[in-house]
């Protein structure tokens, strides 16, 4: 990994020496995955896709230039996936092919979503690389750039500083650059205490966990993550509701938040959650959790620039919308509770305890997964194997992990510091779509650049589905939360304009 001279950065040669030591010579190693990144490693749905609108005509040939500059700054852009002899995996630049850009005409404004909905469909080629996928939707006037990540390599955030730096070194191929290297983000939370009875306890239950498990491990690979992805979208669609405010709307809106002292993101999270209780009823058990996904890069102790990785904090708190209390005193108690668990690098969330790293494979994907398609599990021996092994400690971890599902997760980026103006370029506006999931019942993805505010409100559900339809109960949300926070004329049948 070189800079624009062709030399090593200091944090390269330091990076390159770690993983000398602990990679079993591993080519091209940039770092070890961790846990928390290998628990979004195999899931489908578990993509997250950024939509930069952009005015101006886009050149393809700079475009692409302009990535190739940014694969050299950001090491996980251009990176695959390789396993040792331990099943342990590691992030590699190794003869990884160039990063992926499909150019077709745009037609329509909300072309972009069927995109996204098509890209969902083809899982990528982890071992092969890269982990990251884009789509240029051309005219002219006015051209998308679409943006699909694994969310092993990625957050929000870091897909919204790599739509800036391609845009900046489109508009300034010779601009020095500085490699970036991805963190270990548990480096950058403060340890706790392993004296506490709390962590004694917690390791007692992870050792015990994983002595179960490997008196019978199950290894999975590429075509694992092949079938089951494939298998998912056939049954499955995924959706999107917006929530979308002009640059004046915007404006408005964020001077009433400041007025009543939240933030824009509190703000829709308590609107959409108050709209759930008016349209489907409150949340109940465990649907009560609001887990909220924050930027460690702005919080952590220790700088780490705008690297590229998933480097996201998640504090969980149970929630409860109160009727008796008005919408802005509503918004003000989330305010609070999200605000005091991000100022103490809260990490609950984002803690995947010394699992064994295959172990993690079975309970966060391939255990869930087998419910929702069991045929799937007869496309490859290992998910054969697994299925058959049903007394398998991954399953009844399967069984845990979704009575602690939350209800709510929103993920707002806030206002983004970005220029809007890159050589001939203009950006208009961008789309946060974060990871999808049938079971969740709100996840928001909320992003302002371009002077504009946009939500979505991400969902799965079933291709044939028989019942009530959750897109039509996602705009019915949608609409009852812009009556909270003062757009009743936005209100719309459609769910994305």
């Amino acid at each position: 990994m070189c800079n624009s001279t062709g030399i090593e950065s200091e944090g390269d040669v330091i990076m390159q020496n770690e993983c000398a030591e602990n990679s079993a010579g591993i080519p091209g190693c940039v770092r070890q995955v961790t846990n928390l990144e290998r628990a979004f490693l195999f899931t489908p749905g578990c993509n997250v896709s950024m939509v930069a609108r952009i005015a101006g005509n886009v050149s393809e040939h700079e475009l692409l230039r302009a990535m190739d500059t940014v694969r050299r700054i950001h090491p996980l852009i251009g990176a695959k996936i390789v396993f040792d002899e331990r099943h342990n995996a590691w992030f590699s630049n190794d003869n990884v092919p160039v990063l992926p850009l499909r150019v077709t005409k745009m037609t329509s404004n909300t072309q972009w979503f069927e995109e996204i909905q098509y890209e969902q469909r083809v899982p990528f080629e982890l071992e092969k690389g890269p982990l990251i996928r884009f789509i240029l939707l051309h005219s002219p006037e006015m051209s998308d750039l679409i943006v699909m990540c694994n969310h092993s390599i990625c957050d929000g955030m870091a897909l919204a500083n790599l739509v800036r730096d391609i845009l900046i070194y489109y508009a300034d191929p010779e601009r020095s650059i500085t490699v970036l290297n991805p963190p270990d983000i548990m480096k950058l939370i403060p340890k706790k205490s392993v004296f506490s009875l709390s962590a004694i306890l917690t390791q007692l239950f992870v050792y015990n966990a994983n002595r179960k498990w490997k008196k019978s491990p199950h290894y999975f690979f590429q075509a694992d993550y092949a079938a089951i992805t494939r298998a998912y979208w056939e049954k499955m669609k995924c959706g999107a509701v917006l929530i979308e405010l002009d640059t004046q709307e915007s404006q408005i809106f964020l001077e009433k938040c400041r007025k009543e002292g939240v933030t824009v993101g509190s703000a829709v999270t308590a609107a959409c959650i108050a709209a759930h209780n008016d349209i489907l009823g409150p949340f109940t058990k465990n649907f009560k959790l609001v887990s909220v996904p924050f930027d460690l890069r702005r919080h952590a102790t220790t700088s780490v620039g705008d690297v590229f990785c998933l480097c996201v904090g998640a504090p969980s708190f149970p929630y409860t919308y109160d009727v008796k209390k008005t919408f802005w005193e509503n918004a003000a108690v989330l305010h609070q509770e999200v605000h005091k668990r991000v100022e103490k690098l809260d990490s609950a969330g984002l803690e995947v305890p010394g699992f064994e790293p295959s172990f993690i494979d079975a309970f966060a994907c391939f255990g869930p997964m087998f419910k929702a398609i069991p045929e799937a599990y007869s496309q490859t021996d290992n998910l054969s194997r697994f299925a058959q092994d049903r007394k398998n400690v991954a399953f009844s971890f399967t069984h845990n992990n979704k009575n602690m599902t939350p209800g709510t997760i929103p993920s707002n980026l806030g206002k983004l510091n970005l220029q809007t103006t890159y050589g001939n370029l203009h950006l208009d506006r961008m789309v946060f779509l974060p990871a999808i999931s049938e079971i969740v019942p709100l996840i928001l993805g909320g992003i302002g650049a371009g002077g504009r505010i946009v939500f979505s409100l991400t969902f799965a559900e079933p291709i044939r589905n028989n019942s009530s339809s959750r897109e039509q109960d996602m705009i019915r949300i949608r609409n009852r939360a812009l009556e909270y926070i003062g757009f009743p004329e936005k209100v719309s049948e459609r769910a994305i304009e």
